[in-house]
């Protein structure tokens, strides 16, 4: 009996670690699509040089984000300049794994909270953008197995979208109206 009590309590501990830590970490996916980019074969791409800025309920910025060139996958920017987006660290596994740590905790902070973007590609900005947002804490009790093709450390995922067309915007609208435009 005191066997299984224990197996309980050391069950029960594990998972509620990983619930918590699911909770307080997350994992961040930031895609636009430009449709003014279309092709025959396509019906959008996605742009180079994006800088991107995540917005409350309110408007008020949480984060600012910008894509890594030349691959063009977009990373958010934490403000503590000794984290960043951790790219300056993959030279050291240690030590990117302790930036990521950081980073994933700075994410789970505001991640919830985002509702809208403004976007700025080239020379076209367009503001108040709505975000597709997606979450998940998928399979967050099974994600603490110590194994790579099982699990891992669990965490939170966040996935924005934003939509937008550059071939609509116009750089000398107010930015109410370039929103206006990109959203047509």
């Amino acid at each position: 009996m005191k066997l299984l009590s224990a197996l309980f309590v050391v069950a029960t501990a594990v998972l509620g670690w990983g619930y918590w830590h699911a909770q307080t970490h997350a994992t961040l996916g930031l895609h636009v699509r430009d449709y003014g980019l279309a092709t025959e074969k396509r019906l959008y791409a996605t742009p180079q040089d994006v800088e991107l800025r995540l917005l409350d309920a309110s408007g008020a910025e949480l984060a600012q984000a910008s894509s890594v060139e030349p691959w063009g996958y977009i990373l958010a920017i934490d403000p503590d300049p000794r984290i960043g987006n951790c790219e300056q660290r993959k030279g050291s596994q240690a030590d990117f794994s302790k930036c990521f740590a950081a980073y994933t905790a700075w994410v789970s902070g505001w991640a919830g909270q985002v509702r809208s973007a403004a976007v700025e590609v080239g020379g076209c900005r367009i503001g108040d953008l709505p975000v597709k947002a997606y979450t998940s804490s998928g399979d967050w009790w099974l994600w603490w197995v110590p194994h790579p093709h099982i699990g891992g450390t669990p965490r939170r995922y966040y996935g924005f979208s934003v939509n937008i067309d550059s071939v609509l915007c116009r750089e000398s609208l107010p930015v109410g109206l370039r929103a206006e435009a990109g959203r047509k």
